[in-house]
């Protein structure tokens, strides 16, 4: 299994799901680059293993997904989950946007993959994580 996948099945078997990508960015470059910089610290939380900020990334929408209670729940299952982790090389790759979503294109160890975000309480909140 990819590396992608690897990182966050450890935590919940169903962690990630949901996600499009479509139209170029070009129109909206502060979107594009919040969303860019919403990737960078996702990856970046996991690898200083800040759970709580990395749990702050996420939607109200992954929280529903995946049946966490609350950001506690979500760092006390990331901590646990990632105990053993080794550091993630990554890439953040190009932004684009279908609707009100928002995708992020990105290879973590190796392995192609994409950051689908949300806008909510206005900032882009994660709303899932896939492997391609």
């Amino acid at each position: 299994m990819a590396r992608w996948m690897a990182i966050w099945t450890a935590a919940a078997t169903s962690l990630f799901s949901l996600g499009l990508a479509g139209d170029s960015l070009a129109a909206s470059r502060p979107v594009a680059t919040e969303a860019r910089g919403v990737a960078v610290e996702f990856f970046r939380s996991q690898n200083e293993r800040r759970y709580d900020d990395l749990c702050a990334l996420f939607s109200r929408g992954f929280y529903r997904t995946h049946a966490l209670r609350d950001r506690q729940t979500c760092a006390a299952v990331t901590r646990a989950a990632f105990v053993w982790s080794l550091r993630i090389e990554f890439r953040i790759g190009k932004a684009t946007r279908e609707g009100s979503r928002v995708v992020v294109q990105a290879v973590a160890d190796g392995a192609p993959g994409r950051i689908v975000l949300v806008p909510e309480d206005g900032a882009l909140r994660i709303l899932a994580v896939q492997d391609n």
